[in-house]
């Protein structure tokens, strides 16, 4: 069954704009300690896009939960991806739920949409 539903647009010079303003601090609120060590080995055309695409898709899901960022932060929740690019959530806080994410990155925008089954 369907609980949630979560949708997210944002504009990647947004994104580009706070990460030169607070960088690492900026890193260690949004992004989980898996994705922080993933962070230096990407290469610098596509961190914005690794970045926009992580907060997009955080905020997608804390709102197909309804909770929006109350009790869980974005460094919570990790973006995994398997041997195909294929975009995961794993969130340690919640239990039993089962997350479809999809996201997609143009060159101004990212979009990402979350789906929460129970």
């Amino acid at each position: 069954m369907i609980t949630g539903i979560g949708t997210d647009f944002i504009e990647k010079k947004r994104i580009e704009k706070i990460f030169k303003k607070y960088g690492n601090r900026f890193l260690n609120k949004i992004l989980s300690e898996s994705e922080k060590k993933k962070f230096p080995s990407i290469s610098k055309s596509k961190k914005i896009s690794f970045l926009t695409s992580a907060f997009s898709s955080k905020e997608s899901f804390v709102k197909a939960l309804g909770t929006g960022f109350r009790e869980i932060y974005p460094r919570d929740i990790s973006i995994i991806k398997d041997k195909l690019g294929k975009p995961s959530i794993n969130c340690d806080l919640i239990k039993d739920f089962k997350a479809h994410l999809s996201v997609t990155n143009d060159e101004k925008y990212t979009l990402s949409m979350v789906i929460i089954e129970k």
